[in-house]
């Protein structure tokens, strides 16, 4: 029973999302390192490679699509919330779960797309017509796979909002789906027009300063300095 709940409650998904990010990670730095791999072959020892191009491709769209779980869970895909800002805190939550709920099923129109295109790539054994001949199954697997990930996570980010909205359920400030101060991306994208108005409120003030005619000493203290 306990876990039947916990699965309900796709909190674990959560975990997905983060170890995603982290292979989404390591995928850059290998594309990053058969790209200078190539350079290297190329330019320096005069033996180019058939396979750094096209596997850098690759590991940059595992990057992309298994990677986006990671960055919804964490706030970081664009958004214009110019309207929803506005909002009262629990109307902006109900708003984001709307939102979230029409977002899966997009996602969910792309999972079963993107299945039938990587099943006909399994029946076809669909090779890229390159000299690497790599199986386009696997490439054609990251799609599905990616979307199954931010699909999870959107269950995760409804779930978690609609218990907030329920009688007895936490305070709508600390909703996960509302991503308040959850990424030091956020933090510093809100903190930057704040920082910029206090550096020139400094400049403004240190030029006025500098710009204002010194005040004449009193008389006893030129006095007493002379």
């Amino acid at each position: 029973m306990r876990l039947l709940k916990y699965l309900l409650s796709f909190r674990w998904a959560n975990a997905l999302s983060e170890g995603a990010g982290y292979l989404s990670g390591l995928a850059l730095v290998l594309a990053t390192v058969a790209m200078v791999h190539g350079v290297l072959s190329r330019y320096l020892f005069g033996q180019p490679t058939v396979w750094q191009t096209e596997v850098s491709i690759y590991l940059l769209i595992f990057v992309t699509f298994v990677g986006a779980a990671y960055g919804l869970k964490h706030h970081a895909h664009v958004g214009v919330d110019l309207l929803v800002g506005r909002l009262r805190v629990r109307n902006r939550l109900a708003v984001r779960i709307a939102t979230s709920v029409l977002a899966l099923l997009v996602v969910a129109a792309v999972i079963w797309t993107s299945f039938h295109t990587w099943w006909e790539a399994v029946e076809g054994d669909y090779r890229s017509p390159t000299a690497l001949r790599a199986p386009l199954a696997v490439v054609y697997a990251i799609l599905p796979l990616g979307m199954l990930l931010v699909a999870f996570q959107l269950m995760a980010f409804i779930v978690d909002g609609v218990k907030t909205l329920l009688p007895g359920g936490s305070e709508p400030e600390h909703a996960a789906l509302l991503g308040q101060g959850n990424t030091e991306l956020a933090s510093a994208i809100e903190a930057g027009p704040r920082d910029a108005d206090k550096a020139s409120d400094t400049d403004a003030n240190t030029a006025e300063a500098a710009a204002s005619p010194a005040e004449p000493l009193p008389a006893d203290e030129r006095h007493g300095r002379s």
